[in-house]
């Protein structure tokens, strides 16, 4: 007999929500970042991760595109680097907002805290 995995683990048997919870645990040690923009960067990142189940092909591509952007982010990358990542993100954004609100207005609160730090 398989194991089933409970509820609240199936938004974690993605791969995209593994990888971000990963971010956030990063983004919490990020020393070149404001403990404020951490600390709330790394709890939307929580929740989008939460946001995830059921998976649907926006969210996943979403979540993807999210987790470029706070890669680059976390990573110290070329400003062009990150300004890119950002802009997918956004193109992802509009793609997804009608099918999923939810994903779409963390992601939309996670752009803005990292616009108020010039990202």
């Amino acid at each position: 007999m398989q194991d089933q995995p409970s509820k609240g683990e199936e938004s974690s048997d993605l791969p995209v929500a593994k990888d971000i919870e990963e971010l956030a645990r990063r983004l919490r040690e990020a020393e070149h970042l404001e403990p404020e923009v951490r600390t709330e960067a790394a709890d939307l990142l929580g929740d989008l991760t939460a946001a995830l189940h059921p998976p649907e092909p926006q969210t996943e591509a979403l979540a993807q595109s999210t987790a470029q952007l706070v890669r680059a982010v976390s990573d110290q990358h070329e400003p062009g680097l990150i300004e890119a990542a950002k802009e997918r993100l956004e193109q992802a954004v509009i793609k997804a907002e009608t099918k999923a609100p939810v994903a779409t207005d963390i992601v939309l609160r996670l752009i803005d805290v990292l616009s108020g730090i010039g990202i």
